[in-house]
Formats: C-alpha cells, structure tokens, sequence
C-alpha cells in the first residue's frame, strides 16, 4: 500500500512541482487541507505548543496535523501544488522564530500525532515517530528493560534532536543520538516515501544524520536500544568563588571518562548567585569509578546525587531548571578544554549582562558538555556527517542560553548575547584554542553549521540533497532550519 501510495505520489508531485509558480496562495492550502483533513488543522492546543515565546507568538496562515505518513505526503502535495511556504513542527524545541513555525502566508506542518514508540520483536529495535517526545519514548520502552540514546529533558522533540546530531547521557559512550538511528522513514520532495538505512538509499542514510531541513520530512525513526540500567547521579550546586575549580575538575573528568564512556559530566555558569553540575553514571553506583572525584571533592552548597536512580529521575531534575513559554535564545562556540577560558568567557558574560543583574525577569547561563575522545572514538565508527575526528583531540562544547520576558528587549538581549560570543571567538583564537565546529543543535541562525564541518563533508550533503531534491523544492518552500 505504502508503495504504491508513493508512485501515485511521485506522479502526481512531480506535476504540480512543475505548477507551483501557478497558484502561490496560501488560502489554496488552507482551504484543501480543511477539505481532505477534517478536524485536523488549526487545533488549539498545538499553536502554543513550543518551547520558546518567539516560536509561539507566530501566526501561520493555518497547522494542519497529518496523522499517518500518508498523510504527510498529501500535505506536502497540496503544499507544492499551490507554492506555499511551509514550516515542519516535531517537538518545537529549537528556540529561534521560524525554526519550526512560519508567519503567514506560510502554513506549518505538525507532527505532533505521529508520536508513537513500539519495539521491534526482538526489542533491538525502538521504532519511534518524529511527534514524540522523550520522555514519552523512555517511558514506552522501560517496561522491557531497554533505552535509547536520547535527549536529556522529557519534552525535547525526537526529530530535531536527532537531525541535528543530538548530545545524550550515553553520548560519550555511544556518539550522538543519530550515530544510533538504524532507519529512516523519509518522505521526500516529490512526495515518495523511502526507507534510508545501511542497504537502502545508504547515501540518504549518511545524510540524515545531519540533515536539518534539507532533505525530507522523516515520518518514523528506527532506533538502536540499549539494555536499560539503574544510573548513579544528580546535581550539585556551588559557591562562585570554586569556578576556576570546577573547571579544572572538567578538565580531568574529559581526560578520565575517555576510557569507558560510561559518565557526563554538565558545568553551568551564569547570573544566578551559585553555579552548578549535573553528574550521570551509567550503572547504579560510582564505587569503581573515579571521573567525577576531581569534581566531587569541591565544597557544594546543594547535593541530590544518588544511587540507584532511573533515566528520567535525572532529566526530570535538569527539566526543572529550565522554564519555558518564554523568550529563548541559544548560541555555541567550541575550544579545546581550557578552565582559565571558561571561567573567562562567564566573567565578561556578567560585565556584558551586568545591566539585568538582579533582574528576575532575565537569566542566562553558560552550559559546558566535552566531547570526549570516547565520543570522537564512536563518531568515527559511526562515520558521522559531523567529521569530528580523535586525531584532532576533545572538544569543548558551549551552550550560550538565554531566558526573559515579554518586557524585556529582544533587539537588547541578542545583542548582548552575540557581544559575548563574538568575545569568546576572539579570545579562544588569540589563546589558540578557538575550534571551528558548531554544534547545530545550539547555533543561532545568523551562522552555519554546516561551514563548520569538513568541506568534503558539505560537498557530499549537497550532492545528496541534490540527487533527492533535484527541483529544490525544500530549499524554496521550506524557509526554516540550517540550509546546506
């Protein structure tokens, strides 16, 4: 059925591509996805359903809510029959406007009802859709002792996680989330719906794991499990005066964790009067392990650390740091580990963001993750996209966050948050330890990630994007995401 589904839509796409320039209206959209989807757009609860203020203030012309792949492919027809711009929602956790919704005329495509997890008959296999969440994907899979390589909060979004690489707990064991994805389900362009794993469209495959919004909307994901485990781990908090400490300890935990994997290790700075860490371990104790001793030999002020702790016990704590439904900015910039740096780089944050100091309407945080050579040794194996290889040692990832309210300015605070990574740019080059990799899941739109990766990397996404997009019709239509 899904096949012949697929030449009829390959036919029929490939002549309305041809009269896209036609019928550019919006209304067109609208009106055709009322007809054949009844009950099925602009349902309230999934206008407001982002993470971030700028995602939830935009007002598309009309969201539909396909409910099956094939249903996607009669959206995506109608959408390039009539030339109207779209948007694709999965989870709607990336915060920057237009990432995941689209102003009018633009309509947006919600994935939210495609949000099923089952298991393969083996359980080797989580078979997952992009609506889901994962928090909903861990409790799904947990009652048969499995778990994936996934995101570290319940109500990131499982496809845009893992099209832009995704950081997980097992991350320095097992690489990105997407070095773990077996299989896609691809609708692409002209409406065909394709499987992309190691033996079918294998090209595509390689691509996915760093595909944005460039090469199709993916209706299913077929994930390696792991056998699930009780962890050992939590948050501490600290007084400021033991940063320089605490990033020092972050140094030896990214030496020692890189002879198992089995650790993470989260530093946070930021405008708040303590800092903190967030500790996992993937067994239910730490008595044979000493990578985080460095760091737990630093006076704290608050400790939930454990053992015996599930998965969500751990991201549920780190959830609850966070708001959301308010405005939302995230930025990178990698180095190699370097405490002196990232002490340096929160400092000139709090002279850059000294005007909101004390205000609680604002807070902004510099959140440090290590690739560890562990993970350069799995993202290797994996033959990732990313191109970060051992030879050119760890790497320290920021996530440069921001959060405030409706009355604070939004021209203001970008500004600001630029200032300081264009500090840290500059810093990290004159130090010798600037590193040109960004992480998509935590650039801003105003830079590429896709500039950051090997040039015979970007040469080949291109090429890909090309063979399966001949007609650029994501590329037109589909404004939202980093373009290759």
């Amino acid at each position: 059925m899904v096949q012949a589904l697929s030449l009829v839509a390959f036919t029929v796409s490939s002549f309305l591509i041809s009269r896209t320039s036609a019928v550019p209206t919006s209304s067109s959209c609208c009106d055709a996805f009322r007809s054949q989807f009844p009950g099925q757009v602009d349902i309230p609860e999934f206008a407001t359903a982002y993470f971030s203020a700028q995602e939830s203030d935009i007002t598309p012309s009309c969201r539909v809510n396909p409910k099956t792949a094939e249903e996607v492919v009669q959206v995506l027809n109608i959408t390039t029959q009539n030339g109207c711009k779209f948007a694709v929602r999965s989870g709607g956790h990336m915060p920057w406007a237009g990432s995941a919704n689209i102003d009018e005329p633009g309509v947006t495509i919600d994935l939210g009802f495609l949000n099923s997890t089952t298991l393969s008959d083996d359980k080797g296999v989580a078979h997952v859709g992009p609506g889901a969440r994962w928090g909903s994907v861990y409790d799904a899979i947990a009652p048969e002792g499995r778990v994936v390589v996934g995101g570290r909060g319940e109500d990131v979004g499982v496809g845009g996680f893992l099209l832009g690489g995704g950081l997980s707990f097992f991350s320095p064991k097992f690489g990105f989330g997407g070095d773990n994805v077996v299989g896609y389900q691809v609708i692409l362009a002209d409406g065909r719906i394709v499987e992309a794993n190691s033996q079918e469209n294998s090209d595509l495959f390689w691509a996915m794991r760093l595909a944005g919004t460039n090469f199709g909307i993916v209706t299913r994901y077929d994930l390696r499990t792991l056998p699930s485990t009780r962890m050992w781990g939590g948050l501490r908090s600290y007084n400021l005066s033991f940063a320089l400490d605490a990033a020092n300890a972050m140094l030896d935990f990214t030496g020692k964790v890189a002879a198992e994997g089995l650790d993470t290790l989260g530093l946070d700075f930021g405008n708040a009067d303590e800092f903190f860490t967030n500790f996992a371990h993937i067994e239910p104790d730490i008595d044979n392990s000493d990578v985080f001793n460095a760091t737990l030999d630093i006076p704290f002020t608050m400790d939930t650390t454990r053992s015996n702790v599930t998965l969500k016990n751990l991201i549920q704590e780190i959830d609850a740091l966070f708001a959301s439904g308010l405005h939302v900015a995230f930025r990178t910039i990698s180095f190699t580990p370097d405490a002196q740096f990232m002490v340096d780089l929160w400092q000139e944050g709090l002279k850059i963001f000294a005007p909101y100091q004390g205000n609680p309407n604002v807070s902004w945080t510099l959140g440090y993750s290590p690739i560890s050579l562990s993970m350069l040794r799995a993202i290797e194996a994996a033959d990732d996209a990313q191109g970060l290889a051992t030879e050119d040692g760890a790497i320290m990832i920021t996530n440069l966050s921001a959060f405030w309210t409706d009355d604070i300015s939004e021209d203001d605070m970008q500004s600001k948050l630029s200032q300081l990574i264009e500090w840290g740019k500059a810093t990290a080059q004159e130090r010798g330890i600037w590193r040109k990799y960004l992480y998509l899941n935590y650039a801003s739109p105003d830079v590429d990630p896709y500039a950051s990766i090997p040039t015979d990397n970007a040469q080949r996404l291109r090429s890909i994007r090309k063979k399966f997009d001949p007609e650029d019709v994501f590329l037109r239509l589909w404004p939202g995401g980093f373009k290759l």
